[in-house]
């Protein structure tokens, strides 16, 4: 069980596992067969010598790189005598001490797993290398720009990866000023280990993130809210820990966790003093945070706060809590604490981990904790970052998840339930990804209103983002961290659905109009690209940077399936294939992100986001060659200036104008066309965001609705381009009313067949829930009936538009054909005649291209002539359906009243009465039918 708690710390932390798994047993071995003594006041400290990514076993070396998987950590590590082989190894005697200050020798390639000590920032009188690399704090390779992206944010330097917390700050008027953003980040990977600290980040626009203190120099420890003790310079000074935090630092180094006001319940301070006396503001931020020790073993709990304009400091030098408070569970995996509270108590719920489930604990103090295993939430996988939000009442819980710890294949996901009388979450709902994308992880999220939550995530994921960690892999990078481009997260009813957050205006570039794989269209880095396509057919879209790099997107079977090939630089290669549900819509619009190290490919139709970490494997910025498969059209946008309120202003009354000459051209059948009215609901919805914009003048939230009004118009702007591809010719008006005529038959059966099957089922069993559904059928019958009545009278009305227009031209097609056949006469009369050679010859030609174009004309006045016939006949089926429909109505009245007469009198002259208005209804309705069946046959008779 250790080593596999070991085995998934290494992994968690980014490091190789296998190395430090090796050393740690193999030094002990070797320090007990060396006899190497260690007196009982020395810290407990070990000295550690890792060369270069070489290990050497009884003699026999054995290079690992950093990042790979190796499940046989355990192998080769319990012979006598094992020791670590380095190239600048420092050399240990048999009575050689142990320093308190960790002596390191460091490769430039190396993955190092010593430990400092825990409880004290100054400066120790051991002698070090200046030169040795783990002191240039400025290592040039944690600088380097290559994956680097362009419209997302950047870690400053070396690697990041979960997003720890959002926290709103107000101002004295209760408006948000901005909002803190904490995430884990490892500044120097050319130290010890990965997501050492948390780094600290403002925002006012969920877009432009810059350092929380000293933002002209990004990677200052002013900027680092929860520091790692571990990094010191030569001189043993820590380079992390602020002047201020002077009562050491307990932790080593810091994992996921939370933040909470310390006025959390009833606005009262949990706390007024740390352990040392330190004074804590009524009004500070606390943080509860896991931890794991420098050797990748796992800690407990801890708990700092936060001053105003402050680093994180330490409530006490131990942790609150521990795994014990659980019992003995299959895993002790216990970390990533998330809280929330219900007015009188703070409720954590703790990631279980390989436990597959999210551990409830419960504190009225902030101090003295409780576990009802009951409360505790079933998930499947290795679970992570828990948190818990409500969106339009609806509660969920979205954590990070794996299958397992061989299969690190990471998806946010979550489940909806509700909270219970005492405001613990209860699960109701199956697990749900949030972001089918194999590359959004452990993000965080903060109520925005009632129904909106913002949200921004790691792109990663630790199947190969350790792999890129890694100098070895790619020589002179260890720079490789950035967020997800945020999103704005509402619940439908059914699922959570995002909006992007876009970085910026949007400028076109170009528009290419393709036909199939043969079109190819060059998409740089730090683009936005639009696809659209005529049809919802199943279609495949080509992202091509070289042999070695590729993205293909395939749309079939009510799926999206992305297959990532990238097998050039990456430890085991990014090749992966994963899936997401289309919810049965035709997807006739794709919007891709691209940037330097991701492509994000969004669904408008579904607001579904699918995250996807591409690195370059060649130069920054490498272009793709964009290819589909299906007709379409694609276009390409830069990001400029910002979203503010001038341009949303600017660019609603653009798309409104538009709109509205829009709606005047289609005249009556506007409110028939679908593009019109999902352009009036995306006006209606930018217009809603706009005036909540406007109403939060100086509160930071306004910037958030300004970019969702502004995915609003982006929308409202693409079904104006639909409703400009409508012709609005009679036969194309006259075509589109008869496809509407098809889905309202289609909606009359339905309804018909629903209103028998409900009177089956009430005459069968008169209860009230059946009278009742027999009403409700009835009612959406007669609607049905309604609306079908409606349409047959519209297309009677545009049918005889079109026989008009079809009319018009069919004059105008015979003129042509008259006139051909005069000019065509004319010249044969002018070819009998003797004429040169040269003459002759330039007679005949014209002659055939004339020939040509009179049968050509002939053709097209043949087709009229078959078109007026063919909409005389459908006119005049349809004048049967709405001729007939109206005396089948009366007739069925008459037969009504006909039948009563029957049974009160039953004599010869009711019967025959009777049966004549009953023969009556037979052949109205088989009339009816007939031209039904028609109509329906010949749907396309106006195209």
């Amino acid at each position: 069980m250790e080593n596999r708690k070991l085995h998934y710390k290494m992994y968690k932390s980014g490091k190789t596992w296998v190395v430090a798994g090796i050393c740690t047993i193999s030094f002990g071995l070797a320090v007990l067969n060396n006899n190497v003594q260690a007196s009982a006041n020395e810290s407990a400290e070990h000295v550690q010598n890792v060369g270069s990514n070489s290990v050497t076993v009884d003699g026999t070396s054995s290079n690992v790189k950093s990042g790979d998987n190796n499940d046989n950590q355990g192998e080769g590590t319990t012979q006598s005598g094992a020791s670590i082989s380095s190239s600048g190894a420092v050399q240990q005697s048999s009575s050689a001490s142990t320093s308190s200050s960790a002596q390191q020798s460091v490769g430039s390639s190396s993955v190092t797993v010593a430990q400092q000590s825990s409880s004290s920032n100054s400066a120790t009188n051991a002698e070090v290398n200046s030169n040795d690399p783990k002191y240039d704090f400025n290592y040039a390779p944690t600088f380097n720009p290559k994956f680097e992206q362009n419209f997302h944010y950047n870690n400053p330097q070396g690697y990041s990866n979960d997003i720890q917390s959002i926290v709103p700050k107000y101002d004295a008027n209760g408006k948000v000023q901005y909002w803190e953003v904490y995430y884990l980040g490892t500044q120097y990977p050319n130290n010890y280990n990965y997501s050492s600290h948390w780094y600290g980040l403002k925002t006012t626009d969920f877009v432009n993130f810059t350092p929380i203190s000293n933002p002209d120099n990004p990677t200052s420890k002013d900027n680092v809210a929860i520091p790692d003790a571990a990094y010191k310079d030569a001189q043993g000074n820590s380079v992390e820990v602020a002047d201020s935090n002077k009562n050491g630092i307990p932790w080593e180094y810091v994992a996921t966790g939370t933040v909470i006001s310390n006025n959390a319940i009833n606005n009262k301070p949990l706390f007024t003093k740390d352990e040392w006396g330190n004074p804590i503001d009524s009004d500070a931020e606390l943080s509860y945070f896991s931890t794991f020790g420098n050797a990748g073993n796992q800690k407990g709990i801890y708990l700092a706060y936060k001053n105003k304009n402050s680093q994180f400091h330490p409530y006490s030098s131990n942790e609150v809590v521990s795994s014990s408070i659980v019992g003995t569970q299959p895993s002790t995996d216990f970390r990533d604490p998330y809280i929330n509270t219900n007015g009188h108590q703070l409720i954590m719920y703790v990631a279980g981990g390989l436990n597959h489930k999210m551990f409830t604990l419960t504190s009225t103090d902030g101090i003295n904790w409780s576990h009802n295993a009951n409360d505790d939430i079933q998930l499947d996988g290795l679970v992570e970052t828990p948190n818990i939000q409500t969106i339009s009442g609806q509660t969920v819980m979205i954590y990070s998840a794996q299958p397992s710890i061989q299969n690190k294949q990471g998806f946010t996901k979550y489940v909806t339930g509700y909270f219970d009388k005492n405001g613990i979450f209860k699960r109701t709902g199956p697990i749900t990804n949030l972001d089918d994308g194999s590359d959004f992880y452990a993000g965080n999220y903060v109520k925005i209103d009632n129904d909106t939550v913002a949200n921004v995530g790691w792109l990663g994921d630790w199947i190969y983002t350790p792999s890129i960690w890694n100098e070895s892999t790619f020589p002179g990078i260890l720079h490789a961290g950035s967020f997800t481009m945020s999103r704005a997260l509402q619940y439908n009813g059914k699922e959570i659905t995002s909006i992007p957050i876009e970085p910026g205006q949007t400028k076109l570039d170009s528009k290419t109009k393709v036909k199939s794989t043969k079109n190819v269209v060059k998409v740089p880095s730090s683009k936005k690209v639009e696809i659209t396509y005529e049809a919802g057919t199943n279609k495949k879209i080509y992202l091509v940077r070289n042999v070695h790099n590729s993205i293909t997107i395939t749309f079939a079977n009510n799926k999206m399936t992305v297959a990532r090939k990238e097998d050039k630089n990456v430890v085991n290669g990014m090749n992966l294939t994963t899936s997401t549900s289309l919810n049965g819509v035709k997807i006739k619009r794709v919007v891709l992100y691209v940037d330097n190290s991701s492509v994000e490919i969004y669904l408008p139709q579904i607001k579904k986001m699918f995250t996807l970490e591409d690195i370059p494997n060649e130069h920054a910025n490498q272009a793709y060659s964009l290819k589909t498969d299906k007709a379409g059209n694609v276009n390409v946008y830069s990001f400029t200036g910002s979203v503010d309120n001038n341009y949303v202003n600017g660019l609603y009354s653009s798309i409104q104008n538009r709109f509205n000459k829009m709606k005047s051209r289609f005249g009556s059948e506007a409110s028939q066309l679908s593009s019109v009215y999902y352009a009036n609901r995306n006006l209606k919805n930018a217009m809603s965001y706009i005036n909540k914009a406007k109403n939060l003048n100086g509160d930071s939230t306004a910037n958030v609705y300004l970019a969702m009004a502004n995915y609003y118009l982006s929308n409202a702007n693409y079904w104006n381009d639909e409703s400009s591809k409508l012709k609005v010719d009679a036969s194309s008006v006259a075509d589109r009313y008869v496809a509407r005529l098809g889905k309202a038959k289609s909606s009359y059966n339905k309804a018909t067949k629903e209103l028998s099957a409900a009177k089956r089922k009430m005459n069968k069993k008169h209860s009230r829930a059946n009278v009742n559904a027999y009403n409700k059928a009835l009612t959406a019958f007669r609607a049905s009936q309604k609306t079908y009545a409606a349409f047959v009278n519209d297309v009677y009305k545009q049918s005889s538009l079109a026989l008009k227009d079809t009319k018009r031209k069919a004059a105008s097609a015979k003129r042509k054909v008259s006139s051909d056949n005069v000019q065509l006469s004319k010249l044969k009369k002018a070819m009998k005649k003797h004429h040169s050679k040269k003459q002759a010859k330039k007679l005949a030609a014209q002659y055939k291209k004339l020939t040509k174009q009179a049968k050509a004309n002939k053709n097209a006045y043949s087709k009229l002539i078959s078109k007026e016939k063919a909409i005389v006949r459908y006119s005049k089926e349809i004048s049967t359906i709405n001729r007939d429909n109206k005396a089948l109505k009366t007739a069925k009245s008459k037969v009504s009243k006909a039948k009563s007469a029957v049974k009160k009198h039953n004599t010869r002259k009711n019967k025959a009465a009777y049966a004549k208005l009953a023969k009556k209804v037979n052949n109205l309705t088989k009339s009816i039918k007939n031209a039904e069946s028609y109509i329906s046959k010949n749907s396309a008779t106006f195209r």
